[in-house]
């Protein structure tokens, strides 16, 4: 393992000469470590750096601490902000103060060249670890906290992971820094605090190199999940089309790599359900009767299936369309929420042939009949739209044109009139 120095730190970074490095600065030791390496790494490389505390304001101390960092700051010519968050409540106020705290040190990331670094250790990995297999994870959770990722318009890094908190305690006793003492740290209610006082001693007492042990085998977890994500995506991509999911594509997979990939297609419209729904939907909506429309809610969606594909759909992409309106030769036709009709004597890409100058739209008549151009027969409507293989849902949002009580036209799909009787062309503008 290197030895805990701005080179080191530097190697850790890879940073570019048009990078600025914004440090997440508490004042406490592990950040006062990191901001003594980074002003160091400075007389190696170029790059601009600055550092940002945030004041969660749940200490009378915050404000000296704010003070104290920007002292220190300025002793070593390196920009400081303060910013100040309010969190509301007092339950689970760590992860509530974490993600006040990353939501301001977004605010200061305005482009692709910044990188946001905090002095996440190798103790706190483990820390990580331990709560993980508290709450069951799986690879995601196991893995720890990563040592890269993307964050706002920049990029997170944590260069410190590969050191163990002796190692920093170490490096600022040699160098002789000051920090402060956060009062909560020594508060076992929160649970990485108890941890750190009551669980990771014992077991570095009996294995020394338990901290880098542990960090190595949550790497050998990430580099699965990387590969698991990997194939999953690859896998997405042949199955999935927007909020379309093929059931048939998805048998052909492994049935874990089903469920990874289900989960990938959901995350996309930010659901992340539990494991019961997830066998519901296989249960019921998956494997239901072939005749069958089966629906599952999820969130402010709900998951619809035909003809062996899945839908993600809200609750307003499945209504019905209730719509009646008479049509006299205008040149377009306003719909609710669905765009408009444009009738036009040119024809566009697409556009479908009419013979009638006035028809009434509506929508949802299925009982009516329709003979499209070049069909042999008249059949109701809701036989040609199984024909079509058009799920039943978006056959009540189709507009239909009527004239006489027969369909002349199905706005998008067919019209009864070949394109050399056309007197105008049809175009449905979604829009």
């Amino acid at each position: 393992m290197p030895k805990l120095c701005p080179a080191a730190i530097l190697s850790t970074l890879s940073l570019s000469d048009d990078n600025h490095v914004v440090l997440a600065l508490s004042g406490g030791m592990d950040s006062m470590v990191l901001l003594d390496l980074l002003a160091k790494a400075q007389t190696l490389a170029p790059f601009n750096l600055s550092a940002v505390y945030i004041n969660h304001g749940l200490s009378p101390n915050a404000n000296d601490w704010a003070e104290f960092c920007a002292k220190e700051c300025q002793k070593r010519g390196v920009t400081f902000t303060s910013k100040s968050v309010k969190l509301i409540g007092h339950d689970n106020i760590e992860l509530k103060a974490r993600l006040a705290r990353y939501d301001a040190l977004e605010k200061s990331m305005t482009s692709s060249s910044h990188v946001l670094v905090t002095a996440h250790h190798g103790d706190d990995q483990v820390e990580s670890l331990l709560l993980a297999l508290k709450r069951g994870s799986g690879l995601a959770g196991l893995s720890g906290i990563a040592s890269k990722r993307s964050f706002s318009q920049g990029v997170l890094k944590r260069p410190l992971l590969g050191f163990t908190q002796q190692e920093l305690k170490q490096y600022a006793k040699e160098q002789q820094l000051s920090w402060i003492e956060d009062e909560s740290n020594s508060d076992v209610r929160f649970e990485r605090n108890y941890i750190r006082k009551n669980i990771t001693p014992i077991l570095t007492a009996r294995w020394p190199t338990f901290v880098a042990t542990a960090s190595r085998s949550m790497a050998h977890v990430a580099n699965a999940q990387e590969l698991l994500d990997f194939y999953t995506q690859e896998a997405l991509n042949v199955c999935c089309n927007a909020n379309e999911l093929s059931i048939t594509k998805l048998m052909t997979y492994h049935r874990i790599q089903q469920d990874l990939v289900i989960r990938a297609w959901l995350k996309r419209f930010e659901l992340n359900p539990e494991q019961q729904w997830l066998d519901t939907l296989k249960n019921e909506v998956m494997h239901a009767k072939e005749d069958a429309t089966p629906k599952l809610a999820c969130g402010d969606y709900e998951v619809r299936r035909f003809n062996h594909v899945l839908y993600l759909l809200k609750e307003h992409e499945a209504a019905p369309v209730q719509f009646n309106a008479l049509w006299q030769n205008e040149p377009q036709m306003a719909l609710p929420n669905l765009g408009y009709l444009h009738f036009s004597s040119v024809k566009s890409q697409d556009a479908l042939a009419l013979s009638v100058s006035s028809a009434c739209v509506c929508f949802g008549k299925l009982s009516l009949r329709f003979k499209p151009a070049g069909a042999q027969v008249s059949k109701p409507l809701k036989q040609w739209f199984k024909l079509w293989q058009i799920p039943p849902w978006q056959r009540l949002q189709l507009p239909l044109l009527v004239s006489n009580n027969e369909i002349v036209a199905v706005a998008g799909v067919a019209s009864n009139t070949l394109a050399d009787d056309a007197l105008l062309w049809l175009d449905w503008r979604k829009s």
